[in-house]
């Protein structure tokens, strides 16, 4: 069988694939969906070239890269031609390009856009092989993108053609990766060091970056753009000077030996069903000897020995302060949360050390607000991070406050240790009623302290940086949950058991008295104590608890209240210790 066919899980019925035409009303559906399905912002629909021509899409993308979206109106249409014309015009119309970024992105950095990247998406029902070869030849960023049609309404989207210059092609490429070095227009003699560039891994040493390669030979990286920070063991790609091009957001583990037998790093590119390696020198390589377990993605770091055959793939950076914090500093750079906006100067937090000072400027047509991330070189703003998760999702942060979720009318709320309650900002759609979750100080959600089970695959999870940086020595560390309880009693009162018991480590799960003896028995496994409600629990779920639970304490409460509960599983814990160390 050559190919992909497409089958109905229940009949095993084929679904068949029809010929493909781009009319008005399928362009208008993925045109309405062009955001999700490309990871694009929409700047104009169907704009008016003045020319008695007219674009379907002027777009933004994620890298803040100027775009075209082209759709093929007949099979028998020029695509590359045409997408060549429009991406001169792209170029040649920057100022244009310019107002529309500022017309429907008003915090757009005009000065960050990067028109090196500037590329077109050609979306069509098929390209022909004069297409496809074209395209591949002229050096150009432009990507082929197949619909196609298959019975009940299914549509596919493929990309069948990307460009495979790293230097020209670079849509993983980190957030913070998004203004060009305004260095490298200037002329410095550096030591040639190779013939062709390289990807090798960063380490951060004396405040230098270091680019490190198979062999451990080891270079200093130069020119490398002031907006962006680089992990440490972070693969990047260097130039034959050792003059930076290119972030990966991909790490070598820091507690990896690396093999001897590494003969280069490169990155993956899936082609035609078959996989490709570029080790940095805009040569494609087969990749030999791939095991079957292993799925690669597209632009994967891997490592291969000098037969190119397969050795080992590499983990993705975490993007918080914890990774970034040590190029930052290498830089001499401060990093620092925008706590208030005021009139004459901002109110700001030194991330670093926790230390809140004020910065005196003019506040008037400013592009940054209040949560974002300034960074900062001798008091001069170099460039400024958007998400406040930079932050709050790294070991730096220190200002959760917990409680349980509540929701009702359609909005999640969050009870506060402190019995205040407030609407969660941002909340996931997998957030139930009576979990507990965080937020950091402006009620933004940040994650849930479940045990993971059941969770859904976007939970946010606390500090879960894996990459050993640069790390505050003293900082207030969040509640450590260390102690299941199971409360067998009035589920009515299950929140305030919850907050209570979280103040003191306590994580309680609770089941009305009068449940089945196999649910309780389920929900035994991983309980620390034990609390049963005498008033609120059935004749033979008492006898079972007397009968079956003998390996971890048991408290029998005439009280129902959370606070006397409290005391109760405290003095059971320490009145347990002291028969166990008798023992």
């Amino acid at each position: 069988m050559e190919g992909a066919r497409l089958f109905d899980i229940k009949t095993f019925k084929e679904i068949m694939e029809h010929n493909m035409c781009i009319n008005s009303s399928i362009r208008d559906k993925i045109k309405n969906n062009l955001e999700s399905l490309l990871n694009i912002r929409i700047l104009e629909s169907d704009f008016d070239t003045g020319e008695n021509e007219r674009l379907d899409v002027i777009a933004l993308g994620t890298e803040n890269n100027p775009l075209i979206v082209l759709f093929q109106t007949t099979q028998s249409e020029s695509m590359v031609s045409k997408a060549v014309f429009y991406l001169d015009w792209l170029i040649n119309n920057k100022g244009l390009f310019n107002k529309l970024a500022q017309k429907t992105v008003p915090n757009v950095n005009i000065d960050s856009i990067d028109w090196q990247k500037a590329g077109i998406f050609c979306v069509g029902g098929d390209f022909s092989k004069f297409d496809r070869y074209m395209v591949s030849h002229i050096g150009r960023n432009i990507e082929l993108i197949r619909c196609k049609k298959y019975d009940r309404d299914l549509l596919v989207i493929e990309t069948v053609f990307k460009p495979i210059s790293i230097n020209s092609c670079r849509t993983s490429a980190l957030a913070l990766t998004s203004a060009p070095n305004v260095e490298q227009n200037k002329t410095k003699k550096y030591t040639k060091v190779s013939q062709v560039p390289r990807i090798g891994y960063c380490q951060i040493e004396n405040g230098k970056h270091y680019v490190v390669f198979p062999g451990k030979e080891k270079g200093e990286i130069f020119e490398i753009p002031v907006t962006i920070y680089l992990a440490q063991n972070q693969f990047v790609l260097v130039d034959e000077y050792n003059r930076f091009q290119y972030a990966f957001p991909y790490w070598l583990n820091d507690n990896e030996i690396l093999s001897s037998n590494i003969a280069s790093f490169a990155v993956v590119l899936l082609k035609d069903s078959e996989v490709f390696i570029d080790k940095g020198d805009n040569m494609l390589w087969k990749l030999n000897n791939v095991p079957s377990n292993v799925q690669l993605r597209d632009r994967n770091i891997v490592s291969v020995d000098s037969q190119n055959n397969f050795l080992r793939f590499y983990k993705q950076v975490k993007h918080n302060a914890d990774s970034f914090m040590m190029s930052a500093k290498a830089k001499g750079h401060t990093l620092a949360f925008v706590l208030k906006i005021l009139d004459n100067g901002v109110l700001l937090r030194d991330i670093e050390t926790g230390k809140e000072f004020f910065k005196d400027m003019d506040t008037e047509g400013i592009t940054f607000k209040e949560q974002q991330i300034l960074c900062l070189h001798e008091g001069n703003i170099v460039h400024t991070l958007t998400s406040c998760k930079f932050y709050t999702l790294s070991s730096f942060y220190d200002k959760f406050e917990y409680g349980t979720v509540e929701i009702k009318d359609g909005l999640t709320f969050l009870k506060k240790l402190s019995g205040e309650i407030v609407i969660i900002n941002d909340a996931p759609d997998y957030l139930r009623p009576g979990q507990v979750a965080y937020v950091d100080e402006n009620n933004n959600f940040c994650g849930i302290e479940d045990d993971g089970d059941g969770q859904e695959a976007d939970t946010v999870k606390r500090n879960i940086s894996n990459i050993s940086t640069f790390k505050r020595v003293s900082k207030k560390e969040r509640i450590e949950v260390t102690k299941q309880v199971l409360i067998l009693g009035n589920k009515a009162y299950e929140n305030s058991y919850k907050l209570c018991l979280l103040k003191f480590g306590y994580k309680a799960e609770v089941l009305e008295g009068f449940e089945p003896w196999a649910k309780i028995s389920n929900e035994l496994r991983d309980t620390d104590v034990v609390v049963v409600v005498t008033s609120h629990i059935s004749h033979d779920n008492m006898w079972r608890v007397k009968k079956e639970i003998t390996e971890i304490p048991v408290v029998y409460s005439e009280f129902d209240g959370a606070n006397r509960i409290l005391e109760q599983v405290i003095a059971a814990e320490n009145s347990w210790k002291e028969v166990r160390t008798a023992r």
